[in-house]
């Protein structure tokens, strides 16, 4: 199993260009409620800085593009577009093409490498037929705090080509009253490793009728350094919330939704740096974003998750937060500035997130000793 895993993070690695596109398919089912969507991202990328992402949802259509010397960000449904130079200084952000799963997919070796094997299994992907292996990654460090759901992932990795070609999360009810399940499936529908890509594919043009704008005000305002914005919310039990309350003591925020999937994977490791931390002074409050008060009320008591929560059903953090995906999380130091600003949510964000804790106070453990 590990030579295979090499061997595909290998791939991935060591590909010159590249052009990946897969699909998701995300399913909910209980006895209160049923639940269907569906999405599309795609990631090539060449020598000379040049790249095109796409990532296409029910709410949300975004094309990122560089030829190696302009960058452009395309909005299709707003028909809005911006451009500028791209950024080769040393302090330049990493590029769409190495970030997120991409980047995932280069460290696949280390990510399963203690995964479990399961019997081996041949897959049809869009009426190509596969030959897989199959590996089950390892459940989190922390277990979803229910202990009667259990969560899952499964990754197809098609051994002749060495490439994945199939991921796919779950939630299962294991007790026959509460009757739930829910699957997120990802299929990459295409894989070209170390192909020769058109020019025209990094190249943006603006359609007729295009607007150029200088950049968009969407997207997470850029915190980091900066003193926190303002957040004055209603906790769930309909009290008053003002951030600046906090001001002094370290502030970590968790913007996030019950019907967000990676927040629930995130949420054992919110939970965990709360009861290591919070006898130390460290103030959790979680943000649940265009959720159902109600819902969130019952979702926090039955999973003892025993911080502040506040309601923002009408997603009215945009305003100062600025848009952004979830989960989303926020360390403000006693100053009230902020010192971390998560991208997502994985072991580099947690290990980043508690270097920023260590730096306020070094009783807050470092990455390094809270890993012995």
């Amino acid at each position: 199993m590990q030579l295979l895993l090499t061997e595909t993070a290998k791939n991935y690695r060591e590909a010159k260009s590249f052009n990946i596109q897969r699909r998701t398919d995300a399913k909910g089912r209980s006895d209160m409620s049923e639940s269907w969507s569906k999405s599309f991202s795609s990631v090539a990328a060449a020598p000379g800085n040049r790249y095109r992402r796409e990532d296409k949802s029910e709410d949300r259509w975004e094309i990122r593009q560089s030829d190696g010397t302009n960058e452009s960000q395309w909005y299709p449904w707003r028909g809005q577009y911006a451009e500028e130079p791209v950024d080769k200084s040393p302090d330049a952000a990493p590029s769409p093409a190495d970030t997120g799963w991409v980047g995932w997919l280069k460290q696949i070796d280390k990510k399963l490498a203690a995964g479990k094997l399961q019997p081996a299994e041949t897959i049809e992907i869009d009426g190509r037929t596969v030959n897989c292996m199959v590996v089950v990654g390892l459940p989190p460090a922390k277990e979803w705090p229910d202990p009667t759901m259990k969560q899952q992932t499964t990754y197809w990795i098609d051994r002749d080509r060495k490439v994945v070609v199939r991921e796919q999360f779950t939630i299962i009810s294991t007790v026959p009253e509460h009757k739930f399940e829910f699957a997120n499936t990802t299929t990459y529908t295409t894989v070209e490793l170390n192909s020769t890509l058109p020019g025209s594919l990094f190249t943006f043009t603006p359609p007729n009728g295009a607007e150029r704008i200088p950049r968009f005000e969407s997207g997470p305002v850029a915190l980091v350094g900066r003193p926190a914005p303002q957040l004055k919310l209603k906790t769930l039990d309909g009290k008053d919330f003002d951030l600046t309350s906090l001001l002094g003591r370290p502030v970590l925020i968790d913007f996030w939704a019950t019907w967000c999937v990676p927040c629930r994977q995130s949420m054992p490791a919110v939970a965990k740096i709360y009861e290591e931390f919070h006898s130390k002074g460290l103030e959790v409050v979680g943000v649940s974003i265009g959720d159902n008060p109600e819902v969130v009320t019952r979702f926090v008591r039955k999973n003892n998750l025993s911080w502040t929560h506040l309601e923002d059903p009408d997603v009215v953090t945009e305003e100062h937060w600025g848009q952004s995906g979830i989960p989303r999380l926020v360390l403000i130091g006693k100053d009230g500035k902020v010192l971390f600003d998560s991208d997502g949510w994985d072991e580099n964000e947690e290990k980043k997130l508690r270097s920023a804790l260590h730096s306020i106070d070094p009783s807050f453990a470092s990455p390094k000793s809270s890993n012995k």
